[in-house]
């Protein structure tokens, strides 16, 4: 005999996907994204609230989802599509530009380096880089990341670097500085760093990787900064990078992760 399903379960995941789907939303909202009655949506906010999946927005009516939710996927998305898609496919970038990429995923407030080419790169000269925790406002990886991320999770990442200790992330302390510098990058499509702290011996540039309406990871191309300049780095990775990163979207929305 079939158990039953628990359908409160299969409401609760419904109202958690629609908040993923429409950023911060009220409970009306909600209720007409799912079809669920009102009532029922209130019930499964609270919850959600009293359990920390979401968090009530500026706006008392509406809720946004916090970090927390990201605990329900890292099984999966952090082993298996880095390595059976993104790596296959930063090998065959190295091989084409030479120069080393990484492969990056947000846990808590640091970007993680999961794979990185260095190893086999021709032009490398950083070794040891897997498991490296990179800050988001000092790396390319981080800066892709936050300005393409939901807007919900976004200003959640921020405020937690705001009140971080850690001097990387004092420019969050900064909200107009910081807003400029990721709506800059959102509009361009990438990030691109030339030196500076805590590299001053490397450029980069980072796309954002996504699937399913979010942001799973970042994908960056690193090269030494006294042997070419930001536009000059530009100009040799860009498109690969961005043709890579379409490969491995590509790969992911055909089930191949």
């Amino acid at each position: 005999m079939q158990p039953k399903p628990i359908r409160a379960l299969s409401r609760g995941l419904d109202v958690l996907a629609a908040l993923n789907r429409l950023g911060p939303a009220s409970v009306l909202m909600l209720a007409r994204e799912t079809g669920l009655s009102r009532a029922t949506v209130y019930r499964v906010m609270q919850t959600l609230l009293e359990d920390g999946y979401v968090a009530r927005g500026a706006s008392e009516d509406r809720f946004l989802l916090r970090l927390r939710v990201r605990e329900l996927s890292e099984g999966f998305e952090d082993e298996q599509w880095i390595s059976t898609v993104a790596k296959p496919a930063l090998t065959a970038l190295t091989a084409r530009i030479l120069w080393p990429s990484d492969v990056a995923t947000l846990e808590g407030t640091r970007m993680i380096i999961r794979d990185t080419t260095h190893r086999i790169a021709p032009l490398s000269i950083d070794h040891g880089m897997v498991g490296r925790r990179l800050p988001p406002l000092a790396s390319t990886v981080g800066l892709a990341y936050l300005a393409h991320a939901p807007a919900a999770e976004r200003e959640g990442i921020l405020r937690l670097l705001a009140g971080s200790d850690d001097p990387a992330d004092a420019p969050a302390r900064d909200p107009a500085r910081v807003s400029r510098l990721l709506a800059a990058t959102r509009r361009r499509g990438y990030a691109v760093r030339q030196g500076g702290a805590p590299w001053p011996h490397t450029g980069s540039i980072g796309v954002p990787i996504r699937h399913g309406g979010r942001v799973l990871g970042c994908i960056n191309v690193i090269w030494m900064a006294r042997v070419i300049g930001r536009e000059e780095g530009i100009r040799q990775c860009l498109e690969p990078l961005l043709e890579t990163a379409r490969l491995i979207e590509h790969r992911l929305a055909r089930g191949e992760g």
